[in-house]
């Protein structure tokens, strides 16, 4: 049986620097900083009554790291390596459906592996994102609960019904569209 594997990301109200100063006062340090730019491709004419994954499942990113601090720096991608990857994904029939820039802060405890995501989405909003795998075995209502409960261990205030933001969706229908699971 195929494990399903929750990622919540939630809307968040207050500004950026105010939620990096609650998880460092709750034990956590910023491992990694950046500005992503995403670029997603597709062949599908239409996202219509697709979900957050099938949607990112549906589509080539391409993704360019500026500005890095921490980890993953040998992560960077050029400006030129991204302009010759987008003349094949055309080449190939792809078109551009979606352009986006945010501002991402990874933030854990030296013993994880996982990472409480910050992320500045523009046109999207700020949103904390966090998926664990010491859940991946509990059924998806069990791994969302349980990951809204540790979010909360950190300072925030989720309540088991309130429902994440999915980014693709959100910009493919140009208004706020939510579900239980960012990851499906």
């Amino acid at each position: 049986m195929e494990e399903v594997i929750v990622e919540v990301g939630m809307e968040l109200d207050k500004h950026l620097i105010y939620y990096h100063d609650m998880l460092i006062s709750h034990g956590l340090s910023l491992s990694f900083a950046c500005v992503t730019h995403d670029i997603y491709y597709t062949k599908e004419e239409k996202f219509d009554c697709m979900t957050e994954n099938q949607m990112k499942n549906a589509c080539v990113r391409l993704r360019k790291l500026d500005g890095i601090i921490g980890v993953n720096k040998d992560k960077s991608v050029s400006d030129a390596e991204i302009k010759v990857q987008e003349d094949e994904l055309v080449k190939k029939g792809y078109k551009k459906v979606f352009d986006t820039i945010k501002l991402d802060f990874q933030y854990k405890k030296p013993e994880w592996y996982d990472y409480i995501q910050l992320q500045d989405i523009k046109d999207v909003g700020l949103l904390v994102y966090w998926a664990n795998k010491k859940f991946f075995h509990l059924s998806l209502d069990d791994q969302r609960k349980a990951l809204l409960e540790e979010l909360n261990c950190y300072g925030f205030d989720f309540k088991e019904d309130d429902l994440g933001l999915d980014k693709l969706r959100t910009l493919y229908y140009g208004k706020k569209m939510y579900s239980k699971n960012q990851n499906s």
